[in-house]
């Protein structure tokens, strides 16, 4: 098997997480809390308990398997001589520490929250490579974002209402960006049958907003942690751009890039958990590692004329940081008049008939 073929291919201890946590994310999080709310299935008691209970040893299992597969990332990747490789091993064995003592109550939840935070902004710019990691930054300042207005809301957090507001309707603007442009994380461009399976899942999705949109927005907030404040078809785009990514990737043998936007979005943007903060981690691990080994580099370049390239993306990478601080910093005065206008126009909408 060539090098190349397999940077696409997922570990099978990878495919088997994500069966896993596609099982626990349909059973478990969509499926009980679905059709406990729907009238007169009262007497399927039973066989909804039945499901509720597969989907818990879904979740149980996923969680063995998803510290067994970043235990595997971190060793594969200190085995590595490239330094960029080490650094991003050390964002997964950052996480489980973290994880590993907040759990035990050693350390407090906030700081469980910022260093989860951080794990995942090492992983994005340690394979940093320009535009084709931008749907991965922007994924990572939604959850930053996200987990931001969570233990900023905590002891010693002093976040405001309206500051909480804003980190949330940055990271929604984040995650947005980061389905639109998801088709930049392959390697060649989607093809038409790609484009309009992504249109047709669009459509879909508008339609499913249209028609049950409460029930939506409610399984968006506690599964994904997606707030739903801005207007439905913009969500149906990004949804629609992932969609595009999956079929390309899947149907052009990329396995890791799909294979790892599947757990991004099973992890979600909203700080919920470290079980889904690491299934976001081992998306972000995954897509990274294949973009990183895929840039096109002229075929009679050597090693040391190489090196210079190097230098430049780190430089992009610390600009990368500066960026977002920046953009973080400010977003209290940028949307300062949007905040209350986007509630307010939720508000209407909850309250039609």
């Amino acid at each position: 098997m060539s090098k190349t073929h397999s940077v696409f291919a997922a570990p099978p201890r990878v495919v088997w997480l994500t069966v896993l946590v596609l099982a626990e994310l349909f059973l478990l999080r969509i499926a009980t809390r679905t059709l406990i709310h729907i009238p007169g299935l009262g007497r399927f008691e039973t066989p909804i308990r039945v499901l509720a209970e597969a989907g818990r040893l879904a979740y149980y299992a996923a969680v063995v398997f998803l510290v067994a597969v970043l235990v595997s990332m971190a060793y594969v990747r200190f085995k590595s001589r490239d330094p960029r490789s080490r650094l991003a091993g050390s964002a997964a064995v950052w996480f489980l520490l973290v994880a590993g003592t907040g759990r035990l109550g050693v350390i407090s939840l906030s700081v469980v929250g910022w260093s989860l935070s951080a794990a995942l902004i090492v992983a994005v710019l340690a394979n940093w490579r320009g535009r084709r990691s931008a749907p991965l930054a922007l994924f990572t300042l939604g959850v930053v974002s996200a987990g931001w207005s969570v233990v900023g809301q905590g002891t010693g957090g002093g976040l405001t209402g309206r500051q909480v507001d804003t980190l949330l309707i940055i990271a929604e603007v984040a995650l947005v960006l980061a389905g639109l442009t998801a088709p930049l994380l392959l390697k060649e461009p989607p093809t038409r049958r790609a484009l309009l399976i992504g249109l047709g899942a669009t459509v879909v999705t508008t339609a499913m907003l249209w028609a049950g949109a409460s029930t939506v927005w409610i399984l968006g907030l506690w599964t994904l942690g997606v707030p739903g404040w801005l207007p439905g078809i913009v969500y149906a785009l990004a949804f629609g751009g992932l969609v595009t990514t999956w079929w390309s990737a899947f149907g052009g043998g990329q396995w890791n890039i799909g294979v790892g936007l599947v757990l991004l979005t099973a992890g979600g943007v909203g700080a919920i958990s470290t079980y889904q903060s690491g299934l976001v981690l081992v998306g972000v691990l995954l897509v990274s590692e294949v973009v990183a080994q895929t840039r096109s580099v002229p075929p009679l370049q050597t090693a040391n004329q190489a090196a210079p390239m190097v230098f430049d993306d780190t430089q992009r990478s610390y600009s990368a940081v500066v960026v977002t601080a920046w953009l973080i910093s400010c977003s209290q005065t940028v949307f300062d008049q949007v905040s209350p206008k986007l509630l307010a126009v939720r508000a209407s909408q909850s309250c039609l008939p």
